[in-house]
């Protein structure tokens, strides 16, 4: 995904015409219904196959030797004893004498042995002498006067700037202003699986099961490093534990593995350790902003000045939409790029969202406080014109309806005791379109059906929704068709990110099983005597429509196949699907001003997402990315140590994420939009859940914390600097 984040138009148009031969059901019986994942059992039950649990015969373990600097020019490297070590079959310097490592965790060198506790001591038998140069570990260190030049082009990158409307008068219109800066961490993705795969030849043949988002995308990238055929490269996904942006290819252990493997001639497994996870698979970048805001007497916000930068590690970007949704008609934004010597970030879960959300949301909520005026008020008087994919006017009051807003106290809780409580709220907006992907249907003469798409899932339910559509299209019970994904060599599909997966491959299935239903019908509608044209597919029958008595069970149709099934190939048509989706969510905090934990006590999300396939797996993405959300409010952060540039939290253990009593009552409205076809929603949840709960917390304590996460040292500090200023914010 690109640096900078392609932020949608919130008044495109988005309402597509109806498909002309495929249309969605307008009283469908699965879709939209609560449905349990098929693959559901074999999760729980243990028998679902990741690729950790990949083990083929004479399989060898992988281990990648990684840079312990941030910075420093590789002067040799020695593998002769490591290449002697018992059972070591392979092994491989992955850089050269004279090249640079660039972050703490770099790839130096790998190798594969019998056993794992045998890899790990060859490991250490690895001899690598490095010229140690001078590093940026943080922003502040880059940005400082006489910072070490580290980059080829110099540690910072000044972006365009963006300037629409007249400042000045913007500004000369405003009753009141704001100056403040914000900021947000680098996070890291810490995916339930790590990243990795198992690489096994035949010949000149590779087959790789990778923990991998995109199984095209990823069958293309090795055939590219490794210079050999698409055609000989097949990559296997059939179950993932998570990726959120971060697993698009096979990466550099990816690459090393099927080296590895093609040195042994043996299959190789390589699986990154957590240290490696945090330290080498991307991350979220970091954001930080300092603003001026004006707004007018009457409510309207008249101007936004903003200087922003953040970083993306090692030469990579930290982009983000700036400002957020609200509508300032005078504005100026300019934006750097700070370079520091850290693993290079990767798109995360809407990625460039939630950072633009909290900066103009936390700012929001400042300007509010200025006019003495209810936020939520306020932020209804500042959106955009209504439109589908831009619906904040509706579902703000319908969320605060069913939050309770009206019983929030203005900034600071006047109640006695040492626990405090506040709300806040916040919006999001997202794409979430998806296109291209294709699919192969087969009908069987005993009425099974089989449906495969080169897809994958990432533990979201998409092979659930595409069982739900063939079964719906056919008219049958979801019990009788196996939906088959997470193979290359299954049609093609693009890779699980930005929302485009459900846009992408539900109206390919629709279309796919649609056209073999019209094969079918042809071949028994000589039978019936009728045009094959009066005939649909519902309750396990194919019948005449109107009378479902001329007509046939589903299983009695199929035997009409003979001996050979029925196969059809479709793919993506336009006409079911769309792209824009919106949504508002608010947040109730606790805060122990004693001790200076904040707690989430509730969030209430009201979000749509075109035509909802599966009312539970849609409700479950919400859940996933508010929790998400949480975790980016009060837990996660990359710390590095600012003189070594080690990273000092590598596991997790220190590497804080929510914990089952740290999961708020989450409360959910979707809203469904039959009309605008299905629209992705992994990202959009995620977005607008950290800034509703910081609002919160300043709500609740009287004290605004314009930094995540909220620790318990940055509530302590805010209320000492409170009571400097007098007890105000």
């Amino acid at each position: 995904m690109a640096d900078t984040p392609q932020v949608p138009e919130v008044n495109a148009p988005s309402r597509p015409q109806p498909h002309e031969k495929y249309p969605w059901p307008a009283e469908p019986t699965l879709v939209g219904k609560r449905i349990q994942r098929v693959d559901g059992p074999i999760k729980v039950t243990g028998q679902a196959k990741y690729s950790y649990d990949i083990n083929r015969p004479g399989g060898l373990h992988g281990r990648i030797l990684r840079s312990p600097h941030p910075h420093a020019r590789i002067v040799a490297i020695d593998l002769s004893a490591a290449s002697k070590a018992p059972g070591v079959k392979a092994v491989m310097a992955v850089l050269q004498p004279g090249a640079k490592v660039m972050f703490q965790g770099e790839e130096v060198a790998a190798l594969a042995a019998a056993t794992e506790e045998q890899a790990d001591d060859a490991l250490r038998l690895i001899k690598v002498q490095y010229e140690v140069l001078p590093h940026i570990a943080t922003e502040a260190l880059a940005l400082r006067e006489g910072a070490p030049q580290v980059f080829k082009d110099g540690n910072i990158k000044a972006g365009d700037t963006e300037e629409a409307g007249d400042l000045e008068a913007g500004f000369k219109a405003a009753a009141h202003t704001v100056l403040a800066g914000y900021a947000t961490q680098v996070q890291t993705h810490v995916s339930l699986e790590t990243h990795g795969c198992v690489c096994e030849w035949d010949g000149d043949k590779l087959t790789s099961w990778v923990s991998t988002q995109a199984v095209h995308g990823t069958r293309e990238q090795f055939a590219k490093a490794l210079d050999i055929p698409q055609a000989n490269v097949r990559v296997i996904t059939e179950y993932m534990g998570g990726g959120f942006g971060s697993k698009f290819g096979p990466d550099a252990q990816g690459i090393i593995c099927a080296k590895l493997a093609k040195q042994a001639g043996a299959a190789v497994k390589l699986l990154l350790d957590r240290k490696d996870e945090h330290l080498a698979s991307g991350n979220r970048p970091s954001s930080a902003s300092k603003i001026k805001a004006g707004v007018s007497a009457d409510g309207m916000l008249t101007a936004f000045d903003a200087e922003t930068w953040g970083t993306g590690g090692a030469g990579a970007g930290s982009g983000f939409p700036l400002p957020y949704i609200y509508v300032f008609p005078n504005r100026r934004r300019k934006h750097r790029d700070i370079f520091t010597n850290a693993g290079p970030q990767r798109a995360m879960r809407a990625p460039g969202h939630p950072q633009g959300c909290f900066h103009t949301e936390m700012l929001m909520d400042e300007l509010a406080d200025k006019l003495r005026m209810d936020p939520l008020a306020f932020r209804i008087k500042n959106l955009p014109p209504e439109a589908p994919n831009a619906m904040w006017r509706k579902y703000f009051p319908i969320a605060a309806e069913r939050f309770g807003w009206s019983k929030r106290h203005v900034t600071g809780d006047p109640t006695p005791g040492p626990i405090k409580r506040g709300m806040g709220c916040a919006a999001n907006r997202w794409g979430g379109g998806g296109q291209g992907t294709k699919a192969h249907c087969e009908i069987n003469p005993d009425g099974s059906v089989v449906m495969r798409c080169g897809t994958q899932d990432l533990g979201v339910g998409t092979k659930t929704i595409v069982a739900i559509i063939t079964a719906e299209t056919l008219g049958i019970p979801m019990e009788l068709v196996r939906a088959e994904i997470g193979d290359s060599n299954y049609p093609f599909s693009g890779g699980s990110g930005g929302s485009t997966t459900a846009p992408g491959v539900s109206p390919a299935i629709r279309v796919t099983s649609g056209m073999a239903l019209d094969a079918l019908k042809a071949k028994v509608a000589p039978g019936l005597g009728v045009d094959a044209a009066t005939l649909v597919a519902s309750n396990g029958r194919i019948h005449v429509k109107g009378d479902p008595s001329k007509g046939l069970a589903w299983r009695d149709a199929c035997k009409q196949l003979g001996m050979e099934p029925l196969a059809v190939d479709g793919q993506w048509e336009r006409g079911l699907s769309a792209s824009g989706t919106s949504g508002v969510q608010f947040a109730e905090v606790e805060v122990d001003i004693e001790t200076g934990v904040s707690k989430v006590t509730r969030v209430t999300c009201v979000q749509d997402c075109g035509l909802i396939v599966d009312q539970l797996t849609a409700e479950s993405q919400c859940i996933g990315g508010i929790i998400g959300g949480v975790n980016y409010a009060l837990f996660e952060d990359r710390i590095l140590d600012r003189v070594t540039g080690h990273m000092v939290n590598p596991n997790m253990e220190w590497y804080r994420i929510a914990g089952p009593s740290d999961i708020p009552t989450i409360d959910i409205t979707l809203m469904n939009q039959p009309e605008r076809g299905v629209i992705g929603i992994g990202e959009p949840p995620t977005i607008s859940t950290a800034a509703a709960v910081a609002n919160a917390v300043a709500n609740a304590i009287g004290a605004r914390i314009r930094s995540i996460p909220i620790t318990p040292e940055k509530v302590i500090t805010a209320l000492a600097e409170r009571e400097k200023t007098g007890g105000t914010l």
